[in-house]
């Protein structure tokens, strides 16, 4: 049987465990996976898929992993920026399956829409953690979208954020943050939204930056060129599609540039505008050496997270292992179990299968 998890089936996880307390576990368990992650037991591939400008443009794409002589996930993405204004849809719609490498078998299709947000969110706070000032206040957000809800809630669990400062090119996206993030079990937070004109502010102020935009590609930095704390550390979600940029080059030449996937980030990321050479550690290397980067924490830090397929199969599981321990979930024989594996139509039990005589007439 293959497991079906909908997006109603995540609110049942949600309100049993609480969204701060889903998050919370993401994270334990993304920053475990990263700590021990080994290359030859747990492969990723970089993600491929459909880039397109018609009808609008867009993508489509697809990010396996292996968790060696266990299982493989596949989450398939699409990434549409018009969808928001256009469709009053997400711009990322996205589903993870999990199959078994015994025999193939599809084990689970589960809802990766809200998952993504969620796992995009913990690599940022287990990078911030890592790099960033221990007593940091002060987040900066460019980009008011539904990233920048879970980027918010993912970076309070782990820097004592205590005010917001954040802009975004749609005064009405802007304004309906702080509404959305009421919802979320956060302790009070000051959100103060600033127009195009105080971005030096914002930078000049941030302890913490978080880009999470939809610029198009070309049309980028998103943020300004202008004075900013000595120890601000940058988590750079936006850049997920070639020719996006959000970070300008001065500020990726002076910092310690950190990828999620180094060969990825290299195509996507903000890392386009540097060479192999000038990147610093991968995310799994940062985890496992924390110690020695923190010494970083005084410094300008970039995290360019273009998205990792780790993650999608940690997240996944982790719904996975909620909705078995709850009940939830629909199970579907999907796929044919057959007592005669050399027939292909012996799984078609009661269906006649033969050839009929064709009417005389």
């Amino acid at each position: 049987m293959t497991k079906i998890i909908g997006i109603s089936d995540v609110a049942v996880i949600v309100r049993a465990v609480g969204v701060t307390g889903l998050l919370d576990e993401l994270i334990d368990r993304l920053r475990s996976s990263l700590a021990s992650f080994d290359a030859e037991l747990l492969e990723t591939h970089d993600r491929t898929g459909f880039h397109y400008d018609k009808p609008g443009l867009g993508l489509v794409e697809w990010m396996p992993a292996m968790d060696v002589g266990r299982r493989v996930s596949v989450k398939t993405v699409g990434y549409h920026p018009a969808n928001p204004a256009q469709r009053n849809s997400p711009s990322v719609l996205a589903t993870t399956s999990l199959y078994d490498t015994t025999d193939g078998r599809l084990l689970l299709v589960c809802e990766a829409t809200v998952l993504t947000a969620l796992r995009t969110g913990a690599a940022s706070a287990i990078a911030t953690d890592v790099l960033a000032a221990p007593e940091a206040s002060v987040l900066g957000v460019v980009g008011c979208g539904a990233q920048a809800v879970t980027q918010i809630h993912a970076l309070s669990r782990v820097r004592p954020i205590e005010r917001v400062v954040a802009f975004d090119t749609s005064a009405a996206v802007a304004e309906s943050l702080p509404s959305r993030l009421d919802r979320l079990e956060l302790d009070p937070v000051d959100v103060q939204l600033v127009g195009p004109d105080d971005l030096g502010r914002l930078m000049s102020e941030a302890d913490v930056l978080c880009t999470a935009t939809t610029v198009d590609p070309g049309a980028g930095p998103v943020v300004p060129e202008s004075e900013h704390r000595p120890w601000l550390h940058i988590n750079a979600v936006g850049a997920d599609f070639p020719g996006k940029r959000e970070i300008p080059l001065t500020y990726l030449d002076d910092a310690l540039v950190c990828p999620d996937v180094p060969a990825q980030c290299l195509v996507e990321g903000e890392a386009q505008q540097l060479r192999a050479e000038d990147l610093g550690p991968d995310l799994a290397v940062l985890v496992r050496n924390e110690g020695e980067y923190r010494r970083y924490r005084e410094l300008l830090t970039v995290f360019d997270s273009t998205g990792w397929a780790l993650e999608d199969l940690v997240a996944a599981e982790l719904l996975s292992d909620h909705a078995d321990r709850l009940g939830v979930g629909t199970e579907v024989d999907l796929q044919p179990t057959t007592d005669d594996p050399y027939d292909p139509y012996r799984a078609l039990d009661g269906v006649e299968v033969g050839p009929r005589k064709r009417d005389p007439r």
